[in-house]
């Protein structure tokens, strides 16, 4: 009865092309899409659309425009505009995420000269709908100040301990002729280049992308083994199960065919995901492989198993049907196979832990970065949830049989 259970099942997809290119061929097209969406999105490879409008046209405000152009993680746009309505313009019409407007010389006014505003040079101008923009734009202007224009920032230093009286006008302007002798050099400030970066990252897009592919999994393996399962819901509804009671067994061992064939299922589906991880993005399963393959299987059974329980525990294919829908959406929003659990507040971050989603994301990181010794923690809750879903599934089966 367990093998007629998983034939049946098999036959059933093989015979549907539609279901069939939905339950393979679909995941790893929308597996594409967001890692593309998400590769591009999140660390240092966020590049904002910058208007850039330099309404001063100083010696270092055209250093700094060209500086912030010749960046490769923004994209800039010159704005030829005359004044800072019609950069907000630029900015309102959706031309720009975010612009910078450079009003005033960058280098410090003399000491002794009145407030003005061009003592703020930058304006930046942001648009409330796109709020991520600004700090971003803040960063690398920043960065940029430091790295191309480190004597610039060093000279408004000095203006400022010129005004505190520590210093006079002529230390200001020997400090600055030595600044201006050091960038004609081409020597480097060692402030603008005092932090050295390090990755934990042990591959070349694993970090990155291997995390996408953890979330589009869990997410699709948990939509297909509902749909899967729900045949338990029609075989009620329809009189099979009664006829099936009957047969040797009785349903429970139908029910083991079930999550024989969708935790099959889900280890297929799985691995269609990772080989385009690793043909379109350079994921690599590497040595790590053994560690891969058992997180594919408890990840699949995890999905068979809950899915089987929650369509025994459904009265109606409409329950059923929310379950798969809405249950799936909201384990997997909190879970963080929609947006990374890094960015939620706090206490939506802990709560993530009660979903499967977040066991099945960091058994995939784990098991692709260090192996079994990281992944085991997570691959071992996927396990005995795995077993509790089946265990839930076994016992009301075997209720209705009795």
């Amino acid at each position: 009865m367990i093998g007629a259970a998983f034939r049946v099942m098999a036959l059933s997809l093989l015979r549907d092309r539609a279901a069939l290119v939905m339950a393979f061929v679909l995941p790893t097209v929308i597996f594409s899409i967001f890692a593309a969406i998400f590769s591009g999105a999140t660390g240092d490879r966020i590049r904002i659309h910058l208007g850039l409008a330099d309404l001063a046209h100083t010696a270092a405000t055209q250093r700094l425009t060209d500086a912030l152009a010749a960046d490769p993680s923004l994209r800039v746009t010159r704005l030829t505009v005359t004044d800072l309505t019609g950069v907000a313009e630029a900015v309102r019409s959706g031309e720009v995420d975010v612009a910078l407007a450079l009003r005033g010389d960058l280098i410090a006014a003399p000491a002794d000269g009145a407030p003005s505003p061009t003592d703020q040079p930058v304006v930046l101008v942001e648009n409330p709908a796109k709020a991520l923009a600004t700090p971003i734009a803040l960063g690398q202007l920043q960065r940029v100040l430091n790295a191309a224009l480190p004597d610039v920032v060093l000279s408004r230093i000095v203006a400022d301990v010129e005004r505190s009286g520590k210093i006079g006008p002529d230390e200001r302007r020997f400090l600055e002729e030595a600044f201006a002798e050091q960038r004609a050099k081409k020597q480097p400030f060692s402030f603008a280049d005092m932090v050295e970066r390090r990755s934990t990252a042990t591959g070349t897009a694993n970090a990155r992308i291997s995390y996408y592919a953890g979330a589009i999994t869990a997410v699709f393996l948990l939509f297909a083994a509902m749909q899967g399962a729900m045949s338990l819901v029609e075989e009620r509804e329809t009189g099979l199960a009664e006829r099936l009671m009957a047969g040797p067994g009785g349903l429970p061992v139908v029910v083991l065919g079930k999550f024989g064939f969708l935790t099959l299922q889900g280890v297929v589906q799985a691995g269609l995901i990772f080989l385009a991880a690793g043909v379109l993005y350079g994921v690599e399963i590497g040595p790590h492989w053994p560690a891969f393959l058992l997180t594919c299987l408890l990840v699949s059974a995890m999905a068979a198993g809950l899915a089987l329980a929650a369509c025994a525990l459904a009265s109606t294919r409409q329950q059923a049907h929310l379950a798969s829908t809405f249950g799936v959406l909201l384990l997997s929003a909190v879970g963080g196979s929609m947006v990374p659990r890094f960015l939620m507040p706090p206490w939506l971050q802990q709560a993530g832990w009660l979903t499967p989603n977040a066991w099945a994301i960091t058994a995939y990181q784990d098991a692709l970065g260090e192996g079994f010794a990281d992944a085991a923690p997570a691959l071992a809750v996927l396990g005995a949830l795995a077993l509790a879903g089946l265990g839930l599934a076994l016992a009301l089966a075997a209720r209705r049989t009795a």
